[in-house]
């Protein structure tokens, strides 16, 4: 009934190895982004392999976060909302009902915060039937976790020769998908997911002893209950045309290599269906926006950590009282009573030879506060990003032409992100066009 394609499911594979370290660096950058900043492992001066946050604590401090990385990106995703909404209609006339029925400001701004923090930016374009919405172009936002594709270093990825994507499915919706109201072939996929239970599908003829967890990961469906199916386009190059008729192909696989389902490009370039962005794809790696701040956004927390901990082992309204000047009837528990109460009077025996001494210690936290303020400094010169472009309010001696400008230049400071993201957005305007056409 089905085609079995293994050859084809070990390439797939192998791009999506490839991968492994981009996902791996997003994965830390997300959570740094979102507030676990204490997570990463280091050493103690015992060689003992701890969190930072332990270590922190072992010292005697507690791990306080100012999590700027995530007011960084929410006021560049802030001023992207804000410039689309200015410029009114989308690019095209044609495209108007497109971005309504996709909602694509919605989701090209989450696009946009994936490729602050991982540095990609990846969406599917198709032209299917969606219930209750019926026939049209969908355009949606692809997981980096769920991508893969060869090696490329053309910024427009013109040079990737396989593309693709994870897919997980209900057995019903695998039926309704791939069945074709073919009962024969509805019991050719139950025979491949044998059955789907609360750990996940159970595959017929994988041999899963030889696989490790990162092949598990992309074998198998992550959500519990739940069939993975892989969408595999390459780029193939008919033998007796070579030049007339270069297109993508498109095959569904199960992850015993067996093909499902297949399709030619439905565009007339014979394109595949993916506009992708890797940012900024220097000799094919990526470097992503918020990579650069990390460090400093974990000097700061440290700083803040350290000056917390300073004033709370200083000494802060301490009473020294002699033991002479207590008078008669009273203990110094009783003492220490009235001293803890606002406005208290604490009577004091007049042969004392020393009255009571409050002692008040700033504690040495100078230095680590100009330093916190110079790293304060120095993350929004490394991103660009200002208090101004944030739209906090000017100080009294600023004035409006120099708030104005300093806005400008934070602007032009974030124009290489903002390009390559239209650059993107741009990919796929056209290929949702050409499915409209």
């Amino acid at each position: 009934m089905f085609s079995s394609n293994p050859g084809l499911i070990e390439e797939a594979f192998s791009a999506w190895k490839r991968h492994a370290a981009l996902r791996t660096t997003r994965r830390g950058l997300m959570r740094h982004t979102y507030g676990d900043q204490w997570s990463d492992l280091t050493q103690t001066s015992s060689g003992q392999t701890v969190s930072e946050y332990e270590k922190a604590r072992m010292a005697g401090m507690r791990p306080l976060t100012n999590n700027l990385l995530r007011a960084l990106v929410k006021s560049v995703v802030g001023r992207f909302r804000y410039n689309i909404s200015q410029s009114g209609e989308p690019p095209s006339a044609q495209l108007l009902d497109v971005y309504r029925s996709n909602l694509l400001d919605e989701l090209d701004s989450r696009a946009l915060e994936e490729f602050l923090i991982s540095g990609t930016a990846i969406q599917r374009v198709v032209y299917e039937n969606r219930p209750p919405d019926g026939a049209g172009v969908w355009i949606d936002n692809v997981n980096p976790e769920h991508f893969f594709c060869t090696p490329f270093r053309d910024p427009r990825g013109s040079d990737i020769r396989l593309i693709g994507m994870l897919h997980d499915m209900t057995l019903d919706e695998l039926r309704l998908r791939f069945g074709h109201n073919s009962r024969r072939r509805h019991r050719y996929l139950e025979k491949i997911y044998r059955h789907v239970s609360a750990d996940g599908p159970y595959l017929s003829s994988v041999a899963w002893g030889g696989h490790d967890s990162a092949d598990t990961k992309f074998y198998s469906s992550s959500p519990p209950g739940f069939c993975r199916v892989i969408e595999v386009w390459t780029y193939d190059i008919d033998p007796h045309h070579p030049v007339e008729d270069p297109h993508w192909h498109c095959r569904f696989l199960t992850p015993d290599g067996s093909v499902i389902d297949h399709s030619r490009s439905p565009l007339k370039s014979g394109a595949h269906p993916f506009a992708l962005k890797f940012y900024p794809l220097t000799d094919g790696a990526v470097h992503p926006f918020i990579e650069d701040l990390v460090g400093q956004q974990k000097h700061i927390n440290t700083l803040i950590t350290t000056i917390d901990h300073i004033l709370a082992n200083s000494a802060k309204g301490v009473l020294l009282m002699p033991t002479d000047a207590v008078p008669p009837g009273l203990d110094m528990e009783k003492v220490a009573d009235i001293w803890s109460h606002p406005g208290g009077v604490i009577p004091v025996n007049p042969t004392a030879r020393r009255l009571p001494v409050e002692v008040t210690a700033a504690g040495r936290s100078e230095g680590a506060a100009r330093l916190l303020e110079m790293e304060m400094q120095m993350f929004q010169q490394i991103s660009g990003v200002t208090s101004a472009l944030q739209g906090i309010a000017p100080g009294a001696n600023v004035s409006a032409s120099l708030y104005e400008s300093q806005v400008y230049n934070s602007a032009i400071a974030l124009l290489d992100v903002y390009e390559s993201f239209n650059s993107f957005r741009t990919m796929r305007d056209r290929i949702a066009l050409a499915l409209l056409s």
